[in-house]
């Protein structure tokens, strides 16, 4: 997003601020395709404390909720809405992990519906493998899916310390992710027959 000292407010025609026009406190056009991070104001990182994603969004509601505009121009109010959809939509995006390395290793925060990654053969080998165990005494995959899922997540973890200090790329994440969502299904005990 461009920063807010090269917009000029559609309003007042002063310098505006990103979201509010700091002169009017009108609300500005929101961008085509926000980014989460840009929108709350933080920095594009993995490891990411969800109270600070929460104070950056009641900061911005605060400033951008409809009831401050419910009087103003019918423009105000609709800038207001999309305001607060894109508002949700970032916090959404970054309060939850997947969805925010998704979004950091793609500009996504949605799997995409076709050119996905493409898991290889003996992972998708052995998950049908599973499955067809799974099927025959529910319940006895969930403690290898759920180790092997602590594996995956680690691995992702390694990758984003890595590209935060600067040494690596996120080329695999999509994958892993992928990984992950095959195992969900299994990590699940499911309750006892009596």
């Amino acid at each position: 997003m461009p920063e807010a000292e090269n917009l000029a407010c559609w309003k007042c025609h002063e310098r505006a601020g990103v979201a509010v026009c700091v002169s009017c406190g009108a609300p500005q056009p929101p961008p085509p395709s926000p980014d989460p991070f840009a929108v709350l104001g933080l920095t594009p990182r993995f490891f990411l404390d969800p109270t600070l994603v929460d104070e950056a969004y009641k900061r911005l509601t605060r400033k951008l909720h409809p009831d401050r505009f419910s009087g103003k121009a019918a423009v105000e109010r609709r800038m207001s809405l999309q305001w607060t959809a894109i508002l949700n939509d970032a916090r959404r995006v970054l309060r939850d992990p997947d969805r925010r390395a998704r979004w950091l290793a793609t500009g996504s925060a949605e799997v995409r519906e076709r050119g996905g990654p493409r898991l290889d053969t003996p992972f998708l080998q052995q998950m049908f493998t599973w499955r067809e165990e799974e099927e025959e005494d529910p319940g006895v995959i969930a403690p290898r899916a759920q180790a092997l899922a602590a594996s995956i997540r680690a691995e992702l973890d390694a990758l984003f310390r890595a590209w935060e200090a600067g040494q690596g790329e996120l080329s695999l994440v999509e994958d892993r992710l992928a990984r992950l969502k095959y195992l969900d299904g299994f990590a699940v005990v499911p309750p006892q027959k009596e």
